[in-house]
């Protein structure tokens, strides 16, 4: 476990950049939605005004997530740490990183609510739906899809760590066509009003934290088996 431990706090010295940059381009995201919305007739809008730009730290961490697998796994095979340790020390690093995202969001979300909305109406961080929910629902709301996204990246970083260019294309192709089949075969079925009113049932709590832990019980999986034979 220390050894784990140490693996995870080089991967910190080494990545500052990976924490920084995510909140950094979420900072530039907010001021330009300040200084938009600043200057819009408040007395023209019928709602509060809900910004899309909240993606932009989530988008950053797939990013940073696959970056993480290509520069540091050789690095780290060159000083004798085994795929194992790597990737539970990766997993270790990604957690930390995702929980302290998803406090920031949960105290940003609170102080934009109690401002009511940085006095502008915006709703930058709590997107409307997240204000009434209590506070772990909001934190598990934010670190999931994240750790989700986190995952995304890491799992394409294994992939192409494994098989390259080939091997990352061909995954995101299967994907695809087994996307597009499930969609061909729903509509020769006639069933998108089933469908859609499956998807309506779950509560947003279910959707956003909930399910998703499936998919990052496979893409976990699939980061694992693709790294365990990864050569650099």
């Amino acid at each position: 476990m220390n050894r784990i431990a140490s693996i995870a706090r080089l991967q910190l010295m080494g990545r500052m950049d990976a924490l920084l940059w995510p909140v950094a381009v979420l900072g530039i995201a907010f001021a330009v939605n300040v200084l938009v919305f600043a200057n819009l007739p408040h007395d023209a809008l019928e709602t509060d005004p809900i910004s899309g730009a909240l993606s932009s730290i989530y988008i950053t961490s797939l990013a940073f997530g696959a970056v993480a697998v290509n520069q540091h796994f050789p690095f780290a095979l060159g000083l004798s740490v085994t795929r194992r340790e790597f990737t539970l020390g990766l997993a270790l690093f990604g957690l930390v990183q995702v929980v302290a995202y998803a406090l920031l969001l949960v105290i940003l979300q609170n102080i934009e609510d109690a401002t009511n909305g940085w006095g502008l109406r915006l709703r930058f961080f709590g997107l409307g739906f997240i204000d009434d929910q209590p506070l772990p629902a909001q934190f598990a709301i934010y670190a999931v899809p994240m750790l989700t996204m986190t995952l995304l990246g890491t799992t394409a970083g294994a992939l192409y760590m494994r098989w390259r260019a080939t091997g990352l294309l061909t995954a995101l192709t299967v994907l695809l066509l087994l996307l597009g089949g499930a969609a061909a075969l729903i509509g020769r079925l006639d069933a998108w009003g089933s469908v859609i009113r499956v998807l309506q049932y779950p509560s947003l709590l279910s959707w956003t934290a909930v399910w998703p832990l499936a998919l990052i019980a496979i893409l976990g999986t699939s980061s694992w088996l693709s790294l365990r034979r990864a050569t650099p």
